[in-house]
């Protein structure tokens, strides 16, 4: 045994890897480590014979420099990393308070204390509501840690402090006997850490668990804990027990100022050119692009009087557009207004169907083919099948409808729904899997599946992409639905073709204003939508 003299009094320090306390104020041993070993396929050490034991109401604080390990020995003893040497015995459930709290931001407070529940309700449970009683209980436990009046807010609108609390009701949610609190108060002003360290104290008084937490605050650590672990290398350096009265200069404290003190002041954040852009490579890219272009224009054979002609061809048929005769008024008049108008109203109607069809095909496609969610052995066929589809544009895939089920509307509506599903299949899945992993990792440690994931964490964080991503393709359905026509398949398309045989110009005129009009109500409809879901 060493003894070391620290500050106004002498503590005995343990030996490093002792793992029994005899203390008759805590209760049995429930998390164990012995011989902790950890090596990362690179080749380095993050962890090496590490040693501890945390009894039941004890409060343990691991303090260490930055890449000490401590990250890495918190994934061991939770199990989300396989240690490549000795073992870690947990007695009851384990939970863990991540430094970036990994909450479903665009979901309540209460929403999310409810996840913790996720891996002991059922999928169909947790989609239709769930149990009466895990509501009531995770009412309850937003009201101790002091967000009662809140819980039916978004988290984005809870302040740092806030949201720490719901991480924390979200863990106890689980009915741990072990917390784990990976720097909980990282982000926190003093003021708030010391709040929060206080609620995380007496919480574990209260419910007699286990609590380990990694802090950098050496005087947070000595306020907050019965035991403090220095962690250097992935070796436990320093293991002592502390009073609520005593404050000490401990030995992992001056680890971490001597860390800080080694690496000085950050490097320049200069940017450098990447390798690759060098004068000589960037003047070749330069000559096979012009070259492509010229390879380009040379094939497509423009006879040179078309070309002199195509400007004032241009001008007279833009002349032609407005009614400046009395014989174009005349012929505009003898328009039947009437069936107009009501080609308009099908041709938003066909992309209504044929999105909502396309939408309601695509959602789950999409999911199937993301690769943060979908089965791996799916997800390349997916996507296959889904770029084969988006190849055939939306006029011929009308032509082989009309083809298949005759001309008319329902010929127009299926080809919109099969061109909404390429793409909207794409814009689904990269919304999917844009969205950041910590959240629905952070439900697949509380036991959610793959499912319960995709509904509770990725969906509500992808929604105003995907809803964005829909009313985007109504838009441009809209526009394609409005040339369909053209190859009998409904809609407005079908005059517009028919005016420009008679070159009845001022007519077609007409039907593409009344396609704008249709298009920026959709835009301004789709511009508030997306803003409300901004603001929520």
């Amino acid at each position: 045994m060493t003894t070391l003299a620290l500050g106004q009094f002498e503590a005995e320090q343990r030996p490093v890897g002792a793992i029994e306390r005899a203390d008759p104020s805590f209760g049995p041993v429930l998390l164990r480590a012995e011989g902790l070993g950890k090596v990362y396929p690179d080749g380095t050490c993050a962890l090496a014979e590490v040693a501890l034991s945390v009894r039941a109401g004890e409060r343990v604080v691991i303090l260490g420099a930055s890449g000490s390990g401590k990250t890495t020995l918190l994934g061991c003893l939770t199990g989300r990393l396989t240690p490549t040497s000795g073992r870690v015995e947990r007695d009851g459930g384990i939970a863990i308070i991540h430094q970036d709290l990994r909450l479903v931001r665009q979901r309540s407070a209460l929403s999310n204390v409810l996840h913790g529940t996720l891996a002991r309700c059922s999928l169909a449970r947790s989609m239709l509501g769930f149990a009466r009683s895990e509501r009531q209980r995770a009412r309850e436990l937003l009201e101790r840690v002091g967000l009662g009046d809140r819980m039916h807010s978004p988290v984005s609108r809870l302040s740092g402090g806030e949201q720490q609390r719901v991480a924390i009701a979200r863990a106890l949610m689980q009915n741990p006997r072990i917390l784990l609190a990976d720097e909980p108060v990282a982000s926190l002003d003093e003021f708030n850490a010391r709040q929060i360290m206080q609620l995380l104290d007496e919480l574990c008084r209260e419910r007699r668990l286990a609590l380990v937490s990694v802090l950098h605050d050496c005087d947070l650590a000595e306020s907050f804990s019965d035991r403090i672990l220095g962690l250097d290398q992935g070796r436990i350096v320093f293991d002592s027990s502390l009073t609520p009265s005593q404050r000490f200069d401990c030995q992992a404290c001056r680890l971490i100022r001597e860390h800080a003190a080694r690496s000085g002041p950050p490097e320049s954040m200069a940017l450098d050119r990447p390798a690759w852009f060098k004068p000589a490579v960037f003047a070749g890219v330069l000559l096979i692009g012009l070259a492509i272009y010229v390879w380009a224009f040379s094939g497509m054979e423009i006879d040179q009087r078309q070309l002199r002609g195509a400007g004032p061809g241009l001008g007279r048929f833009m002349a032609d557009l407005l009614p400046m005769t009395s014989a174009q008024w005349e012929r505009l008049a003898a328009v039947k207004w009437g069936e107009l108008v009501g080609s308009l109203f099908q041709t938003i109607q066909m992309s209504i169907i044929g999105t909502t069809f396309g939408v309601l095909l695509a959602w789950p496609l999409a999911a199937l083919a993301a690769r943060n969610v979908g089965p791996r052995y799916l997800q390349s066929p997916m996507r296959l099948v889904l770029n084969t589809i988006r190849t055939v544009p939306s006029l011929i895939w009308a032509l082989l409808f009309v083809a298949a089920v005759g001309p008319g509307v329902l010929a127009g509506v299926m080809a919109l729904t099969a061109y909404s599903i390429g793409y909207l299949t794409k814009f689904f899945y990269e919304a999917f899997e844009a969205v950041e992993p910590g959240a629905p990792d952070a439900l697949k440690e509380l036991g959610a599946n793959g499912p319960k994931r995709f509904l509770h964490a990725v969906w509500p964080s992808a929604r105003p992409a995907v809803l964005s991503s829909g009313m985007f393709m109504l838009e441009y359905n809209v526009r394609a639905a409005s040339v369909l026509g053209i190859v009998g398949a409904g809609g407005i398309g079908y005059y517009i073709a028919l005016f420009v045989d008679w070159r009845n110009f001022p007519a077609v005129l007409v039907c593409l204003i009344m396609i704008l009009i249709v298009v920026v109500a959709l835009d301004a409809l789709s511009t508030y939508i997306r803003g409300r879901l901004v603001r929520a």
